[in-house]
């Protein structure tokens, strides 16, 4: 026997639960990313942790877009692995450039991605502001967050082994260069490239944990 179709009540009840979970939720990030950007208060400094948990990293923001004067650097980053072969031998490998795979998605591509566009990005940003020079954090659970952020991001690049090897070390870098003002404003090219290497980080299970 044929099962019968659900009543238009019903439909209609569904569709309005639906909506209204729909309009909560974004509403909720809405409010989320209101109180990130706002100004501190009682809420916020009550809330603070929080907030920063839903937000930070994947739902960050960063306004450079609208400045006087927006970020005109090309940074490329990089990463290479140690790992454990037979006999207890360890290997280093050369650099592998990941940012070049996300460059070439979007070359050509009238409508990139957001990942291609963003996340290698914004995860170095995420590190470079929450620790200084000697990479020492400068941001408590957010520096931790950050490390977190960028290894995973780069694992998805190597895997679980390199060469048939399993990985023990990571290690990231970046290099960044200046892009040349425009000749009307007649400012001179910056010819500086400027480099930074980071420690080598160790590699476990937990560092797989929702890749």
């Amino acid at each position: 026997m044929a099962a019968s179709p659900p009543k238009p009540s019903t439909s209609l009840a569904l569709l309005t639960v639906a909506a209204a979970v729909l309009i909560g939720a974004a509403l909720w990030h809405l409010c989320m990313v209101f109180l990130t950007l706002a100004p501190a208060s009682s809420v916020t400094n009550r809330y603070q942790q929080k907030i920063n948990g839903y937000i930070y990293p994947e739902f960050g923001q960063k306004w450079q877009m609208f400045a006087p004067n927006p970020l005109a650097q090309n940074v490329s980053v990089g990463a290479r692995v140690q790992t454990l072969g037979r006999h207890g031998a360890r290997h280093t490998w050369d650099w592998e450039n990941l940012s070049f795979s996300h460059l070439e998605a979007m070359e050509h591509n009238s409508v990139p991605s957001h990942l291609d566009q963003n996340v290698l990005r914004r995860s170095w940003d995420f590190y470079t502001q929450t620790h200084d020079l000697k990479e020492k954090p400068t941001n408590g659970m957010r520096s931790a967050l950050s490390i977190e952020y960028l290894e995973r991001i780069a694992l998805q690049r190597f895997g679980r082994q390199w060469h048939g090897e399993r990985i023990t070390r990571i290690q990231l870098a970046s290099r960044t260069t200046d892009v040349a003002p425009p000749k009307w404003t007649g400012q001179k090219a910056p010819d500086a490239t400027a480099y930074r290497i980071l420690p080598w980080w160790p590699v476990d299970e937990k560092s797989y944990k929702e890749l």
